[in-house]
């Protein structure tokens, strides 16, 4: 699945490719679309 992982504070989100694990029981896959950014997170990535 593709994710915006943050490698250095202070640089661009990068759109990669990550693996995640199979579903375990009782737990489900859900497919999202799109997502929204909180501006609280921006901070985190200013430092």
């Amino acid at each position: 699945m593709k994710a915006a992982v943050l490698h250095e504070v202070n640089q661009p989100l990068q759109i990669e490719e990550v693996d995640i694990a199979s579903p375990g029981p009782r737990e489900v896959l859900v497919r999202t679309r799109a997502s929204g950014v909180c501006h609280s997170d921006l901070h985190f990535v200013e430092g």
